[in-house]
């Protein structure tokens, strides 16, 4: 991750607007959904907000290769340090898992398939979740075929930390194919429904995080 690249995907979050026409009146654009990113590195987690100028997240994560997040807290996974930053730069090829937050997209790009559960590795993180497929489909042969960004729902992504071992769970969770050591039809019966959780419990990441920065725990 870098906090500065020449020529950056960058998410506009408002347009300046334009002086007034007398004769003409101005439209005013609609306004860009936001929303919370929770990004699983190879060596630390970035929980940040941008810009859905996409129908959907996996739309958004699939079409570009960098991406500029804002408000953003980064914490180590070989330390536990944390920092605030206040833009981001990452690179899809960095990004091992995805967790989304916030609106779903546009409910017209989706289409009628079944759900497969799943189990992967992926670097340090062990996944599990539910892939959507065509129905009469082999999942596993339809992930390699897949956009590098592939979505799961009822998604569990765990690690360990120094603080121990960290589990969470997502209502939909991206995983990089390509960053993807293998993949297999789930062997044990714990693909659940999404639970809260407690990183992006309804307040904003600049106060969640703050204690942590200071060196209290939350």
């Amino acid at each position: 991750m870098r906090t500065r690249l020449q020529g950056p995907l960058r998410m506009v979050f408002q347009a300046a607007p334009h002086a007034a026409d007398a004769e003409c009146p101005t439209l005013e654009a609609p306004p860009v959904p936001i929303v919370e990113l929770t990004v699983y590195a190879g060596d630390s987690v970035a929980f940040g907000r941008v810009a859905l100028t996409a129908d959907r997240v996996t739309d958004l994560m699939n079409d570009c290769t960098e991406f500029e997040f804002v408000d953003t807290f980064l914490q180590s996974l070989d330390d536990s340090h944390g920092l605030l930053v206040r833009t981001v730069v990452v690179a899809r090829n960095e990004i091992f898992a995805v967790a989304v937050a916030g609106p779903r997209g546009n409910p017209t790009r989706r289409i009628r398939t079944r759900p497969v559960p799943v189990e992967l590795q992926l670097g340090r993180y062990d996944v599990s979740g539910n892939i959507h497929v065509v129905p009469g489909t082999d999942p596993i042969i339809g992930f390699r075929r897949r956009r590098v960004m592939v979505p799961l729902t009822e998604a569990t992504i765990e690690f360990d930390s120094p603080d121990g071992r960290k589990l969470s769970r997502f209502g939909t969770l991206l995983v990089n194919r390509d960053l993807t050591d293998w993949i297999a039809p789930a062997s044990r019966s714990d693909v659940r429904p999404p639970e809260v959780v407690p990183e992006l419990e309804g307040r904003g990441l600049a106060k969640d995080f703050t204690p942590q920065m200071l060196g209290h725990e939350a």
